[in-house]
């Protein structure tokens, strides 16, 4: 490698790399392309599209030594914010250098991490171009900030708003309203969200491929909304939705034949004859999840394996399966 560097690999290979780099690495990365024909050389291997950068303590250090710069200058696209301090600081300076952010993902810790309204207003007006959004524990996140976000990211395709407490139904229908080309939506833990909202959804987001939500108030009121509304969804979680019973089981075996996931652990509405609906209504379905189904037993489990040729993952674990006392 004698007078070579990183930017003499190829692309492919580059941007493999790039994926483990977090900021400190970026910084040390930065300091062995001192030299002006190597970093010449570097920036013409910047032509991938996306790569991790996963910002840390070192942020500042490592902004001043500039090559998150370039790498945002040839369209790096993707941020990870991963449990090191983030406030509105940031995300306006964010917003204001990377207007062709494509994917940001935060994951908020009190400790840390200090994001008010004026924070989510940056980022939905400055970062107009975000296809993927994750924001998760934030508990202080309201309908309002979700409205904010819907209104100012209309190309959203991916939002996931996980254990976000404080939104309810008028959040998701600014969602529904404002992001129409969304594909995959996780408001898993977001337990003020009922039927009225899913309703709501699957009429502004027809589009939607994969759903969680889990933990939310959901009957199957709202299940049938969804089947009749998306019946092209390929994965949906509905655990601990404890509302849901057979009858929305079954309206999801008859009425999403492309479902291939499926998570209904901790649903204890859910009894024999919904599992049959399954087993029986699924074919093409790969991974399902029915951990804590009380209603297990070993011919529901060979009726699952015949009928779901296509399964490649079962989860039964703290399934109480009956003894052989019970079943005589």
């Amino acid at each position: 490698m004698t007078n070579k560097s990183f930017a003499d690999l190829p692309d492919m290979v580059f941007c493999h790399i790039l994926e483990y780099l977090d900021l400190y690495d970026t910084g040390r990365f930065d300091n062995a392309l001192l030299d002006f024909n190597a970093r010449c050389r570097y920036l013409d291997a910047l032509k991938i599209r996306q790569a991790k950068v996963l910002p840390s303590k070192d942020w500042d250090a490592t902004h001043r030594h500039g090559i998150l710069n370039w790498m945002i200058i040839r369209n790096i696209c993707i941020i990870s914010w991963n449990k090191y301090y983030i406030g509105d600081k940031e995300i306006k300076a964010l917003a204001s250098r990377y207007p062709q952010l494509k994917s940001l993902s935060i994951y908020y810790d009190k400790r840390f991490s200090k994001i008010s309204m004026e924070g989510i207003k940056a980022m939905a007006t400055g970062l107009r171009q975000l296809q993927s959004l994750t924001i998760s524990n934030y508990h202080n996140m309201t309908d309002a900030g979700i409205k904010t976000i819907a209104a100012g990211c209309p190309k959203l395709q991916s939002l996931y708003i996980i254990w976000c407490r404080k939104i309810t139904d008028a959040g998701i229908k600014a969602i529904a309203a404002g992001c129409p080309q969304l594909q995959s939506l996780n408001i898993g833990g977001c337990s003020k969200i009922t039927d009225a909202g899913i309703k709501a959804l699957v009429i502004g987001c027809p589009q939607l491929q994969s759903l969680d939500i889990s933990c939310c108030d959901i009957t199957d009121a709202g299940i049938k909304a969804l089947v009749t509304g998306c019946p092209q969804l390929q994965s949906l979680d509905i655990a601990a939705c404890c509302d849901i019973t057979d009858e929305g089981i079954k309206a999801i075996a008859t009425g999403m034949p492309r479902l291939q996931s499926l998570k209904t652990n901790l649903c204890h509405g859910i009894t024999s004859e919904g599992i049959k609906a399954i087993a029986t209504g699924m074919p093409q379905l790969q991974s399902l999840d029915m951990g804590g189904c009380r209603s297990i037993t070993d011919e529901l489990l060979k009726a699952i394996a015949t009928g779901c040729p296509q399964l490649r993952y079962l989860y039964v674990r703290a399934t109480t399966l009956p003894t052989k006392e019970e079943r005589l």
